[in-house]
């Protein structure tokens, strides 16, 4: 079981066509997942009011 983000460079055609013909099966992860990194949004509001 694969599991990666969902960055345009992993959910690229030419990715998921090598992924499904090697049948590697890839695991569902929804674009807002609490397992994302929530210091993201930290820096964005800092970078805001600076």
């Amino acid at each position: 079981m694969f599991q990666h983000d969902i960055a345009w460079p992993h959910v690229a055609m030419i990715c998921t066509q090598f992924l499904e013909a090697e049948n590697i099966p890839v695991f569902p992860w929804p674009a807002y997942s609490p397992d994302l990194s929530p210091i993201e949004h930290v820096w964005d509001a800092l970078g805001q009011h600076v």
